[in-house]
């Protein structure tokens, strides 16, 4: 059985109800919809008000384990100290493989992104990566792989799962989770040590860039048919507002060649929501993506036998 969602459409086998599509405040709507098809930096402060509480105080964060020699190799974990044998949920972010930041003193992001896993029974981490174009491809995806090596041998000490990790990406991140999944030499562990994979906005087959050195290795990279053969559960969103080129292309493609190929994925379109705000929108009361995104990580994680201890 195909598990497709496109746009308002809910995939009833999987158990997952259609999104609340709880919509964001008409001026905030409008202010995205006036952006237009671009990745705009005025998305931020539309969103730093939904997030002025911060962490909650009964959350415990972790910051900066390095699993790495560079001073980038490095991430946050959050957990709320209660209970153990939890999923864990990896958040790898986006920025153009030349910059962004797991969090910046002062900034929710991607923080809101960590909270609402906490709060939802999981234990969460937020990455960073060595970036571009000091280091080209492969080292961001060789951190990938550490970093999730890291999170499973330290799982324990967070009351976390070292058999059920998930790792979202977004954009550029998304860009490299499609990478990790696709392709087994980065993989630490015999089928990837992952029970699911959340691309969000991403790209999946390249073009020479600043991370990307050359045709041969945009044609190395790419993660099209890695993706189609893959056994990790896969979910997808791309924003009604991202770029056109490459994000809504992309996007589409992969949709249109997993299915295509008969390929088990959950796909959906972020109807108001711009290349940001999707992930911004997290831990407010918008919850289009959460309401989606909540159900299939429970359901993935609730399929996977637990760690023996």
């Amino acid at each position: 059985m195909k598990r497709f969602i496109v746009p308002l459409v809910t995939a009833a086998a999987l158990a997952i109800p259609a999104a609340a599509n709880a919509e964001l405040p008409s001026d905030i709507q409008a202010a995205i919809a006036k952006m237009g098809h671009v990745n705009d930096p005025k998305t931020a402060p539309l969103f730093a008000p939904f997030h002025k509480a911060g962490i909650p105080a009964d959350i415990k964060v972790t910051r900066d384990l390095a699993f790495g020699s560079d001073p980038a190799q490095k991430l946050d974990m959050f957990t709320s100290g209660q209970g153990t044998g939890k999923p864990i949920l990896l958040y790898v972010h986006g920025g153009g493989f030349t910059r962004g930041d797991k969090h910046r003193p002062g900034e929710f992001m991607y923080d809101n992104v960590m909270v609402w896993a906490v709060k939802n029974g999981m234990v969460a981490a937020e990455t960073n990566y060595r970036l571009a174009p000091q280091f080209k491809y492969p080292a961001a995806n060789d951190d990938v792989s550490a970093s999730i090596k890291y999170i499973r041998e330290h799982a324990r000490d967070y009351g976390g799962d070292p058999n059920k990790i998930f790792v979202w990406g977004h954009s550029a991140g998304a860009s490299l989770v499609g990478i990790y999944v696709s392709h087994p030499e980065f993989h630490y562990k015999q089928g990837g040590g992952l029970i699911g994979a959340v691309m969000t906005s991403g790209g999946y087959e390249f073009r020479p860039n600043a991370f990307i050195a050359d045709d041969a290795t945009a044609k190395k990279a790419s993660s099209v048919e890695g993706l189609k053969a893959t056994k990790i559960p896969l979910f997808f969103t791309r924003a009604e507002w991202d770029p056109e080129v490459p994000q809504i292309a992309q996007g589409e493609m992969i949709h249109k060649v997993l299915t295509e190929s008969g390929h088990d994925h959950f796909f959906h379109v972020m109807k108001t929501h711009n290349h940001m705000s999707q992930v911004y929108s997290v831990g407010t009361t918008e919850k289009q993506l959460t309401d989606l995104l909540g159900p299939w990580l429970k359901q993935h994680s609730a399929n996977v036998k637990s760690a023996s201890n």
